[in-house]
């Protein structure tokens, strides 16, 4: 990854994690199976990760709107309504944190759907800002809607097993669920990323340089990524839905700790390989 391509990179990671969080949180929210307490820390921790999405856009510099990035294509005319739904995801996640701290769960389950829903609607977009070189516009926003449901599962039921720990009279239903809905999410994504092996890119960067002219069979990063950010995951959340299903609560609060870890630096991965490779794995 060249450091000219590293702001994207953070983008689509701070914007994928924003917005599976805010999304997480709502739907445990809407069906009451969480504590207002919870709701809180969630809602502090998914607006700041949307306050830098929105500053990172502005920080893009020249690159964005020259159509190119060290040989990636990207297509500058997505880049102003993808600021104004950035925009709007950070203004609904900040009414959603203001709901959410005066503890008005109807008010703050609906502002967290519509945050939701701007939220789909930046993934859209930055599938289409970023997606010109990947296998179709439809595969791009595929792998950034797998890495978002990834992100926010992974950070939430993480964050749910530290919540639980705090009091140890909550349902363990929350954990199960939130493990089982992480498992599917990383089941999804490796179908994702089985779709970036299959289907070549429409282009491959011209300035990759490095490891980039490698098929990605010979290409030492795309293996991690696979490892790291798919394989040991799967593993760990299984083990973590394993132990809360017997209340092992400390245990899997620390395996989802892990899997979070292994997520983010597979995430990393992938996006490295895309800028450099166009395969949207």
């Amino acid at each position: 990854m060249s450091a000219a391509s590293l702001p994207f990179t953070v983008l689509l990671l701070l914007a994928e994690m924003a917005i599976g969080g805010l999304a997480m949180v709502t739907v445990f929210d809407a069906r009451k199976q969480v504590t207002a307490g919870y709701v809180k820390a969630c809602a502090l921790t998914v607006l700041p990760l949307a306050l830098l999405a929105g500053w990172t856009y502005l920080a893009l510099g020249p690159h964005a709107r020259a159509g190119s990035v060290e040989g990636y294509t990207l297509a500058s005319s997505w880049l102003g309504p993808l600021g104004i739904a950035l925009g709007a995801f950070v203004v609904a996640s900040a009414a959603h944190t203001v709901a959410a701290m005066r503890e008005r769960h109807e008010a703050a389950v609906r502002l967290g759907v519509a945050g939701s829903a701007a939220g789909l609607v930046v993934l859209v977009l930055l599938a289409g800002f970023v997606g010109a070189p990947a296998w179709s516009a439809a595969g791009m926003f595929l792998s950034l809607l797998a890495s978002t449901a990834v992100l926010g599962a992974s950070l939430m039921a993480m964050m749910w097993g530290h919540w639980y720990l705090t009091s140890g009279r909550l349902p363990k239903e929350p954990m199960e669920q939130m493990s089982i809905v992480l498992l599917v999410a990383i089941v999804v994504q490796i179908v994702s990323v089985a779709l970036g092996i299959a289907l070549a890119p429409r282009e491959v960067p011209a300035g990759g340089g490095g490891l980039a002219g490698l098929a990605l069979s010979a290409n030492p990063a795309f293996w991690l990524r696979i490892a790291v950010g798919l394989v040991f995951p799967l593993v760990v959340t299984w083990l973590a839905w394993k132990a809360a299903t017997i209340r092992g609560m400390m245990s899997a609060t620390g395996l989802l700790y892990i899997a979070l870890g292994l997520i983010l630096a597979g995430e990393v991965l992938a996006r490295g390989l895309l800028f450099t490779t166009g395969a949207a794995v």
